[in-house]
């Protein structure tokens, strides 16, 4: 049985933000890499190992890597992955 992925709405930012600050490889990272381009709302699916390992990653560059709004930055969408995690969506829902 494939183990269910959760869907992401990432805005072109929070897909930067991802890439250059969360550690990914494999399916997650190509999934990211694949719309790093686009200038649209993208849904991403991801694991939930994946997922918590982005969530650690972006605690971890809130805590120790960066200041100021950058740090806002993923402060704000590491709330929203957590999110994500607790209720298995992360879809915007004002789209």
């Amino acid at each position: 049985m494939a183990k269910r992925k959760i869907k992401l709405q990432l805005w072109p930012e929070e897909r930067a933000l991802l890439l250059k600050y969360g550690y990914l490889w494999g399916p997650a990272e190509d999934a990211l890499r694949a719309h790093a381009a686009s200038d649209e709302i993208e849904i991403i699916k991801i694991s939930h190992a994946d997922l918590r390992q982005l969530i650690g990653d972006l605690s971890y560059s809130i805590n120790k890597r960066t200041r100021g709004g950058v740090q806002r930055d993923l402060n704000d969408l590491c709330d929203r992955l957590e999110a994500a995690e607790r209720y298995g969506d992360g879809m915007l829902d004002e789209l």
